[in-house]
């Protein structure tokens, strides 16, 4: 974004800052105390001032000066440089003709005088002032952090006024300069520093998005200490006027903030839908503390249409914000042994090829723990009423579902020489209320598990050998467990693999008896900051099983799991997971990922993902579920020099031999100015086309619509270093078959 809050941080701190607060701190000031004198020629003159002439240089316990002759009155503290006078403290220097300053009430009267911070920002000023109450006043400033001798762009002011009591600035005649030439003016800003707060206009927003520019002019209300208002009034070229708002408050038992925006009439929305109405978006979030244990939260979000965020909510790179916009209330009563919540939830879904959402009705949980020594107790309990807005055809699912759900677990843990030993029971309890149906299970379960740590040191280097065996009983249930509201199944890595159950959620549980062997080898080397392990993985079933709803293949064993991690000299990543499956003797899942990262700007990251089947494909209505997830991904930053800067991104669908998404450019940078040119092939989700030819969206995805449109930018984008930054669609001005 181009002139944010960047732009007061810049000229305050700049033109204030460095020389009210680093220079001449204004609060809990030292007493400036001069240490040394040096000069050619030292003598005094009628009125008892000391007199040095020739390469002067006073050095005190804060600050230096240097000057072509200074004149110094010890009793009253008064001191007067003059010509090519040089003020100088840790992180900011002073040039000026002319310096008279009070040690001893450490007021500065400066005459011209250029600024120089950590030589990086630059700034001058024709009269400073820096008064005994610790007020500062400059006149006819300027500040920039380009070089002094040929800036790119430069902020002016007229005069601002630095007020010490209330903690604020005034500041008149703000203008912005690249070159020579006026790019910004704003005649007066009243701002606060530091955690002060006042009303006022706050700094202006000027971007850049694919719907055009977008201008906005906050408005800051400080009504109390404990809540204030943003009022937002906003343009966007191409689609038309609106308003945004933002309310906090804040209490000793609750805290909040309400967000509002929106739009009278979006003339780019109307020629898409023909709709003209007004376009809006709310969020409300409140928390409140009733006591030490009970306490209370509410997250209410809404928006007038699914669209609004994709619209108005993008970026200029065509990225939207959010699928989905909840609506959630909790009440808590927590203790150190028990915990009950009562809530409800539900959400507007924001893509339109989304379905099945469960709208919560008020839902009931305790939990509790209890320990001592090596024995813990635990007991959750859940009852839960879900109703279904939507019924999907293809699948089988019910309009109303009550819930209920018991799960009392008992362990014992045995901390052993090298080793140790968990031992857990307890029992799962399910029932279904199923519109007119009921259906429940019940099923005990046993868990032991073993691990062993075998630990050789070396000189800088310490490798650990950890083999581990884990027995899982539980009893067989019912055989009914479709109906599914939140429960999925889980990816197998080395550490899923040692859970009971494959399944998130509380609809499902895992019916198998098995014993789990896993060895894992991790190596440490701390004279050169490297890491790597070794993991593996299998689980032996004692009665056979069908994996994952594939009812075509019966086996004995669950697919072998292995993961590598390694870490070379700190700059080199890598880490892999494969999942082989001896019964269809397939790799159900492969990934790789390697990275490089010398430092900000030097970076390669390769990514490579394989899938065989997604295990929740009966959850996806897309028409190519059974489609091989197989995905590669490139990501890189390289410098040629200290100036010019490369980047690039890569996806590709190996499955489909299409690139989903391809980015490339470069960028110069100097002290104080970025620009660069970067083009991007990508493919993103079509929300419109299906209401041309279809009824529904499921019946558009049921035909074998592909929800996808190709899309192809040129942008041209410069950046005034702490100021923000300006992109510019040039696609249809700029062609070009290099770059495609």
């Amino acid at each position: 974004m181009f002139f944010q809050r960047k732009f007061l941080s810049v000229s305050i701190s700049l033109i204030i800052l460095f020389i009210s607060m680093e220079a001449f701190p204004s609060q809990n000031r030292k007493e400036i105390k001069i240490e040394t004198i040096e000069a050619e020629t030292i003598s005094n003159d009628l009125n008892g001032n000391l007199v040095l002439e020739g390469n002067v240089i006073i050095t005190t316990n804060l600050l230096s000066f240097s000057s072509a002759k200074a004149l110094f009155n010890e009793s009253e503290g008064l001191l007067e440089l003059i010509g090519k006078v040089e003020v100088i403290s840790d992180n900011l220097k002073i040039n000026s003709s002319e310096i008279k300053a009070n040690l001893n009430l450490q007021t500065f009267s400066v005459k011209t005088a250029e600024i120089n911070h950590e030589n990086s920002n630059f700034g001058s000023s024709e009269e400073f002032l820096i008064k005994t109450s610790g007020d500062v006043e400059l006149i006819n400033t300027s500040v920039t952090s380009c070089s002094k001798e040929d800036p790119v762009w430069t902020i002016s002011t007229k005069t601002v006024t630095y007020l010490n009591e209330q903690k604020n600035a005034v500041i008149k005649g703000i203008k912005l300069k690249i070159r020579n030439t006026p790019i910004f003016y704003f005649p007066y800003v009243r701002t606060a520093l530091g955690n002060e707060r006042i009303s006022g206009f706050l700094t202006p927003g000027l971007h850049q998005t694919n719907n055009g520019l977008d201008i906005s002019l906050p408005y800051y209300f400080n009504l109390a200490p404990n809540y204030d208002l943003v009022l937002t009034p906003k343009h966007i070229t191409s689609r038309g006027s609106g308003f945004a708002s933002n309310f906090r408050y804040l209490n000793r038992k609750f805290k909040g903030e309400v967000n509002v925006s929106g739009l009278s009439s979006d003339k780019k929305y109307k020629e898409e839908t023909s709709h003209d109405d007004s376009r809006w978006s709310l969020s409300w979030q409140n928390k409140v503390v009733f006591s030490e244990n009970w306490y209370s939260s509410f997250d209410f979000q809404s928006s007038s249409d699914e669209y609004f965020f994709r619209d108005i909510g993008n970026n200029q790179f065509g990225e939207t914000r959010t699928s989905y916009l909840p609506k959630k209330f909790g009440l808590t009563w927590n203790t150190p042994f028990f915990k009950i919540d009562l809530g409800a939830s539900r959400y507007q879904i924001l893509n339109p090829f989304s379905f099945e959402e469960y709208r919560s009705k008020p839902s009931l949980t305790m939990q509790s723990y209890l320990s001592k020594k090596g024995l813990s107790f635990s007991l959750f309990a859940s009852k839960s009423k879900f109703e279904l807005d939507y019924i999907n055809p293809h699948r089988q699912s019910y309009k109303k579902v009550d819930r209920l759900y018991l799960s009392p677990k008992l362990s014992f843990r045995k901390n052993l020489p090298s080793s140790l030993f968990l031992l857990s029971t307890g029992t799962t309890y399910i029932k279904h209320s199923l519109d007119s149906l009921e259906d429940s299970t019940s099923s005990p379960w046993l868990e032991m598990k073993y691990s062993l740590f075998l630990d050789k040191i070396n000189k800088g280097s310490v490798t650990s050998l950890i083999p581990v065996l884990k027995y899982v009983y539980v009893e067989e249930g019912s055989k009914n467990q479709n109906d599914l509201i939140d429960s999925r199944i889980i990816s197998l890595d080395y550490s899923t693999i040692f859970q009971r159950g494959r399944f998130v959620g509380l609809d499902r549980f895992s019916e198998n008896n098995k014993i789990i062997l896993g060895l894992e080898r991790v190596s440490n080397k701390s004279d050169n900051n490297s890491y790597n392990s070794l993991s593996i993985g299998q689980a032996f079933y004692l009665n056979e099983m069908f994996y994952d709803g594939d009812f075509t293949i019966s086996r004995d064993t669950s697919p072998l799991v292995a993961e590598f991690k390694t870490k070379l000299n700190g700059d080199f990543w890598s880490k892999s997971l494969l999942e082989w499956d001896s019964a269809s003797k397939k790799v159900n899942l492969a990934s790789v990922g390697l990275s490089y990262q010398q430092n900000d700007l030097k970076r390669i990251e390769i990514r490579s993902i394989y899938r065989r089947q997604d295990p929740n494909k009966t959850y996806i209505p897309w028409m190519d579920r059974d489609l091989k997830t197989n995905h590669t991904e490139l990501v890189t930053q390289w410098p040629l020099s200290k100036s010019v800067n490369l980047f690039a991104k890569w996806q590709k669908d190996h499955e489909r031999n299409k690139s989903n998404d391809i980015l490339f450019g470069f960028e110069y940078s100097n002290c104080c100015l970025k620009w660069g040119l970067m083009h991007r092939r990508w493919i993103e989700e079509d929300y419109f086309s299906w209401k041309n030819y279809y009824t529904t969206s499921l019946q558009a995805l049921s035909e074998g619509l592909d929800p996808s449109i190709d899309r192809s930018k040129t942008y041209f984008f410069f950046e005034l270093k702490n100021i923000g930054r300006l992109g510019k669609e040039i696609s249809r001005t700029l062609s070009s078959t290099k770059l495609e």
